[in-house]
């Protein structure tokens, strides 16, 4: 039976410090995907209707996703200038799948300015039972490596350590903000994350592994990725990327007398690259991209030497597109026509 530690070395976040946390993600630099489409030639039509979609193949840790957003935007108030122009409130529906789960969320989006976006997702998501995922843990101090994740996947069905499948939910709040100075921009794009699943009898965290973390069941965590970019005009852009995680545990994500401290924090850094062929206002199928990144491990409990080489970064290779689905401006072609 288990036995809550002394609230004071509790890491659980008070409330104050979701808000701040948001707050923070406001007050660094970012670019998410609702950036990405604006507008290059006037401010977007009142009503807009649009989508975007990333598949992208990633090693250490492995994984393959399909992400994708299809979202209605209303425009808050007309304007010329490109700080203020691509304004609007937006909700939507943000699909993603992987072999070893599938998401359905519902979306809202608030930008308030053209460099300035906050949203709040929530999704259903399904863990499949394949690929070793779901795997949950008891402990916040318990171990999760790569090496630990395959052992319990070739575990006999009946064995309560193999992977399982499982369903829940899962809130994220986010915060993007872009500021470009020349050919130079720098951005971040920061997300608070609550998972809640129904785990195994007796565990009180999961392995999530979109974002590598040992995530608190009911619980939040914080990740960030901050971007400094050499965007010269051309198609090709170029920078250096930063990303950093925290999960905040309560002290019902630890065994009874066990230290309360985290040692999941993770940082990665290293560069990369992204390609654009083409970017047309109001196209249906538009600026499709190859991006590649390639991010050491500065700090992880398992991926910084420890069980495998510092040497070997989180490589990701993808590509991401996105469209109009009505006409942008008088003129514009249908979707599907030319």
């Amino acid at each position: 039976m288990r036995s809550a530690a002394p609230r004071s070395s509790s890491i659980r976040p008070e409330p104050r410090f979701v808000l701040r946390a948001l707050l923070l993600t406001v007050l660094t630099a970012s670019l998410g995907g609702a950036q990405a489409q604006t507008l290059q030639d006037g401010p977007p039509p009142q009503h807009r209707l649009v989508y975007r979609n990333a598949l992208f193949v990633r090693v250490n840790p492995v994984g393959l996703i399909d992400d994708a957003r299809i979202t209605y935007r209303f425009r808050l108030y007309p304007s010329e200038s490109l700080a203020l122009r691509d304004n609007f409130i937006g909700i939507g529906l943000a699909p993603s799948a992987s072999p070893a789960f599938g998401r359905v969320g519902v979306l809202a989006e608030f930008q308030p300015l053209t460099l300035l976006q906050v949203s709040a997702l929530w999704e259903r998501v399904q863990y499949f039972g394949g690929f070793n995922f779901l795997q949950s843990f008891p402990s916040a101090r318990s171990p999760f490596g790569d090496t630990l994740l395959s052992q319990r996947s070739g575990l006999p069905e009946s064995d309560p350590l193999r992977n399982y499948t499982a369903g829940g939910s899962q809130l994220t709040l986010g915060a993007n903000l872009q500021v470009k100075v020349g050919p130079v921009v720098a951005r971040t794009q920061a997300k608070l994350v609550r998972p809640d699943f129904a785990l195994r009898e007796g565990d009180t965290v999961l392995y999530d592994s979109v974002y590598d973390v040992l995530a608190p069941n009911r619980g939040w965590f914080f990740t960030n990725d901050a971007d400094v970019l050499y965007q010269p005009g051309g198609p090709l852009m170029m920078g250096v990327r930063w990303t950093m995680t925290q999960a905040f545990y309560g002290a019902e994500h630890f065994a009874t007398g066990e230290v309360q401290e985290d040692l999941n924090a993770m940082h990665r850094v290293g560069p990369l690259v992204a390609y654009t062929f083409f970017n047309q206002d109001g196209a249906a199928f538009n600026s499709p991209t190859l991006f590649a990144t390639a991010n050491w491990w500065v700090r992880h409990r398992y991926r910084a030497g420890q069980e495998s080489s510092a040497l070997m970064p989180m490589v990701a290779v993808g590509i991401s597109f996105s469209g109009d689905l009505l006409p942008v401006r008088e003129g514009t072609p249908q979707p599907g026509t030319r």
